[in-house]
């Protein structure tokens, strides 16, 4: 069953990996890079300075920087621990993959530490944005989308790598909102969670 489950991961890796085309290919190296969102971060960190005082603002920073420690470290544990060759360093999948720049990532890829971070952002922001009128809440979650699929397009992990890495991030995204919701009510009286929550 597991061979069977491995065997459908890498002929979808395949299939999404092959739908590649030359104008793609240096698009979706920036974007893996994530530099490229750097406009629209700024965008985001504009509209939660907006949202809370400066303290509160500072203090949900170190919550941003915290979910970031806990999605990449627990994804770099993982793959140090389940040795999952990436798609790129696998013997026989290896060769069928489209690569850019002769890119290929570390060795191990399971899971992926670009879903958990970009799901695990997503997902946070868009909890604290999801109910006051703003486009920039429907920004949070393509932007993780596009994020992780250029992992899959770059050929440096299989889409298992990216829905278990999804997961992770929803997880902790969820985790470090609820933290940082008690906290910023009970310090700065601002309540994130609105009525009905």
């Amino acid at each position: 069953m597991i061979e069977y489950l491995e065997h459908l991961d890498q002929q979808l890796l395949l299939f999404l990996n092959s739908l590649h085309a030359p104008w793609m290919d240096q698009p979706m190296f920036w974007i893996s890079k994530i530099k490229i969102f750097i406009p629209l971060f700024i965008v985001w960190i504009y509209q939660l300075f907006q949202l809370l005082k400066v303290k509160a603002f500072a203090f949900f920073l170190m919550g941003v920087a915290l979910l970031i420690l806990l999605t990449d470290q627990s994804a770099t544990i993982t793959k140090k621990t389940v040795e999952r060759y990436r798609p790129t360093h696998h013997l026989e999948v290896g060769p069928q993959v489209h690569t850019v720049n002769d890119y290929r990532g570390g060795t191990f890829g399971f899971y992926s530490g670009h879903a958990a971070n970009t799901f695990g952002i997503a997902m946070l922001l868009f909890l604290t944005f999801r109910k006051r009128r703003t486009w920039i809440k429907y920004t949070f979650f393509p932007f993780a989308i596009l994020a992780s699929y250029s992992r899959v397009y770059l050929g440096v992990h299989y889409p298992s790598d990216i829905f278990i890495g999804m997961l992770t991030g929803i997880f902790y995204g969820f985790l470090i909102f609820q933290i940082l919701s008690l906290y910023l009510y009970k310090f700065f009286g601002i309540q994130l969670k609105q009525t009905g929550d």
